[in-house]
C-alpha cells in the first residue's frame, strides 16, 4: 500500500480474520515500517487481546464489514489518490472495461457521509456490501473487502486503477460506455464465478432510532440524486 501510494503518513489500516479472531495493523503506524511483530491480535468485536500498539480508532468500520457478510475474510482502508478524490466530489464509477465488470460489479458507489466513529457507518455498510465488494467514502478513501488479504489488496488496487484511467480518458474527449446487455452478460459471468456478495447476511444492526432514520433518509436522497443526475 506504501509503496503503491495509496496511504501517507498514518493513513490506512488492514484488518484479517484468523482462528476466531482478528489480526490487524495498528495505529499510529506509518505502513511502511510495519513488521510482523507489530500486529494486533483483537476480538470478534475489535477489542485488543495480544499486542504493544493500540487498534486504530475505526476498527468498527471493520467489524461492520465483517458482521455484514459471512465470507469476508479481509478488509482494507485506503486512501488512494484518485479513488479518495472521486468519492469527495460524490461521484459512483460504472468500469467501462468487461473484465472489470467481472471483477468488481457494474458500479464502485459513493457512500453518505458520516463522521468517523459515527455509529451509522455500521448501517451504511451493510447496505453498501449487500451489493458490492469495493466502495468510496465521501471524505474518508475507499474500503475493499474479500475471502482473502490477497483478492481485497487487489481489488483495492484495480479500483484505483480504473478510476485513474477513467480521469486520463476524460481529459482526452468523450471515454466509450458499455451496453446495459454487455454489462448484464459480464455480470453472469461474475455470478457464474462466484465473485460478488455471495453470503450476504440479514442480520442488520438493531431497528434504526430517529439518528439512523435520518441516514436512511439521508441514503434515499442521494440515490435520488443520482438517478436524476444519469
Amino acid at each position: 500500500m506504501d509503496q503503491m501510494g495509496f496511504v501517507a503518513n498514518h493513513d490506512g489500516n488492514i484488518s484479517v480474520k484468523f482462528d476466531q479472531q482478528l489480526l490487524s495493523t495498528p495505529t499510529a503506524e506509518a505502513k511502511f515500517n510495519i513488521t510482523g511483530d507489530m500486529i494486533l491480535t483483537l476480538s470478534p468485536s475489535g477489542k485488543k487481546l495480544k499486542g504493544a500498539g493500540k487498534p486504530f480508532s475505526e476498527i468498527a468500520l471493520h467489524v461492520a464489514c465483517y458482521n455484514a457478510r459471512d465470507e469476508i475474510n479481509a478488509v482494507i482502508h485506503a486512501h488512494p489518490t484518485y479513488a479518495s478524490a472521486r468519492g469527495l466530489v460524490g461521484k459512483d464509477f460504472t468500469p467501462s472495461l468487461p473484465e472489470a465488470i467481472v471483477s468488481l460489479g457494474d458500479r464502485i458507489p459513493v457512500t453518505p457521509f458520516a463522521m468517523p466513529g459515527d455509529a451509522q457507518n455500521e448501517l451504511i455498510i451493510h447496505q453498501t456490501l449487500s451489493k458490492v465488494d469495493a466502495f468510496m467514502m465521501k471524505g474518508n478513501g475507499v474500503i475493499a473487502v474479500g475471502k482473502t488479504l490477497e483478492e481485497a489488496y487487489l481489488r483495492l488496487e484495480l479500483v484505483e486503477h480504473l478510476i485513474k484511467m477513467d480521469f486520463v480518458a476524460q481529459k482526452m474527449g468523450i471515454s466509450y460506455s458499455l451496453k446495459q446487455s454487455d454489462i448484464n452478460q459480464l455480470l453472469e459471468k461474475r455470478a457464474k464465478a462466484g465473485l460478488g456478495p455471495q453470503n450476504y447476511s440479514s442480520s442488520l444492526p438493531p431497528a434504526p432510532d430517529q439518528e439512523n432514520k435520518q441516514v436512511i433518509k439521508d441514503i434515499i436522497r442521494e440515490e435520488i440524486k443520482r438517478a436524476l443526475t444519469d
